[in-house]
């Protein structure tokens, strides 16, 4: 084998399930599409085999699973899953010589797993999926943990360092990251947009409006507490007179809060949760919708997060309500989305009167929606990923020719 055809295996480190991680899954197609192999270092969930071979995807899954269970059982997972990968990917290394390696957070320190590639000469590339320290301020707030805040910003800061180059979501990420010291050439926006090859409005037929004299409304989401469901059952109470119902997809932790405020609403008969989908199921989902509900809390954390919900939705031409949240707004109108305040009941409750008071209106800011849109379309989106890569590579072959 070559030098130049060595230099075309990507390895891909994620804290996620692979092919269940979206963003993961696009950005290795798009390496395949461009002629690379990809080994993908990835979580083990149970009935998965440790070793596949798909294509031109290897796919490593280590033994670690989503466990999560407080600020002690993310750190064990964590730190459990980031010594496996950098055993296993060391390993592979001598074997099958990879031209880049990348990491996806969270956590940031996983690019620890790639440090002994690192310092042979394999460029680093860190996604950023989420901002880790606005991650750690939402979900442990103890006051026992605040001593640990500056550690966990110097953590990132460091990975930061440590990477040739970073990606991630959105502008405010990246501006976030600039702030923090990161040099605004090495940071660069690979926007978490849906694959319009799957999210085609065109392949799957869309429901008329209230064509069963139902209005129904969808919300897709990991169930955390930070989305805003119970927000969007305490609408439903408030909207009894309408016939309306609310159809929830996904899964999580927050599932026995979500059953309990049902409970106490009294609209059992009108949310129904339907637990986790595949991701292949959503499009035919949101097409079979009138709005869909992105009613996520008003919380730091969410000011540097773009719901991919939200992007789907618009993809598939669906009305979307969502919450009034600084990031949303820097990518979408008013004219686009119908904005409510984050976290009012009783807000959400008048869009949604105002949706089957006036489908039309609904129907133009989906229209508007999806041409805003267009400038996030997975496509160009791809085309500057692989720019990304090709770059980092490109720089490590040169680098490695002018040493000989």
């Amino acid at each position: 084998m070559t030098p130049a055809n060595r230099r075309r295996r990507v390895a891909v480190v994620a804290h996620a399930a692979y092919p269940a991680d979206p963003r993961v899954h696009r950005q290795v197609d798009s390496l395949i599409g461009a002629g690379h192999e990809v080994d993908v270092f990835c979580l083990r969930e149970a009935g998965e085999a440790a070793e596949e071979v798909d294509a031109a995807v290897r796919i490593v899954r280590l033994p670690v699973r989503r466990r999560f269970a407080g600020f002690a059982g993310h750190l064990a997972e964590y730190a459990a899953f980031t010594a496996l990968a950098g055993v296993r990917l060391s390993r592979e290394h001598r074997r099958r010589r990879y031209g880049l390696v990348q990491v996806a957070t969270l956590p940031d320190f996983l690019v620890v797993a790639a440090a002994a590639l690192k310092v042979s000469g394999v460029p680093l590339l860190l996604d950023l999926h989420e901002d880790m320290p606005a991650f750690f301020d939402d979900r442990f707030a103890s006051p026992w943990l605040r001593p640990l805040r500056p550690a966990i910003s110097g953590v990132a800061r460091a990975s930061a360092a440590m990477a040739d180059h970073l990606i991630t979501v959105h502008e405010p990420l990246r501006q976030l990251s600039i702030a923090r010291g990161v040099a605004q050439d090495k940071i660069t926006v690979v926007m978490n947009s849906p694959d319009e090859r799957l999210f085609d409005p065109t392949s799957v037929a869309r429901r008329r409006f209230m064509e069963d004299g139902q209005l129904r409304l969808v919300h897709v989401s990991s169930l955390q507490r930070i989305y805003g469901l119970e927000v969007a059952i305490g609408a439903m109470r408030e909207v009894q007179d309408l016939p309306a119902r609310l159809e929830v997809y996904g899964d999580g932790p927050y599932r026995p809060e979500i059953e309990a405020a049902i409970v106490a609403s009294a609209a059992a008969d009108r949310v129904t949760l339907h637990g986790r989908v595949a991701h292949g199921q959503l499009p035919a989902i949101l097409a079979g919708a009138d709005a869909a509900l992105v009613p996520s809390l008003p919380e730091p954390y969410l000011e540097f997060s773009l719901s991919t919900k939200l992007l789907e939705a618009v993809a598939m031409g669906v009305p979307v309500i969502a919450s009034d949240l600084s990031t949303f707004r820097g990518h979408f109108t008013a004219a686009a989305v119908r904005y409510v305040p984050a976290g009012d009941a009783a807000a959400l409750a008048a869009a949604i009167r105002e949706l089957a008071a006036d489908p039309e209106a609904a129907t133009a800011r989906a229209v508007e929606a999806r041409h805003q849109a267009e400038p996030y379309a997975w496509q160009i989106q791809a085309a500057r990923y692989l720019e990304v890569v090709e770059r980092l590579m490109d720089r490590a072959r040169e680098g490695e020719v002018r040493s000989r």
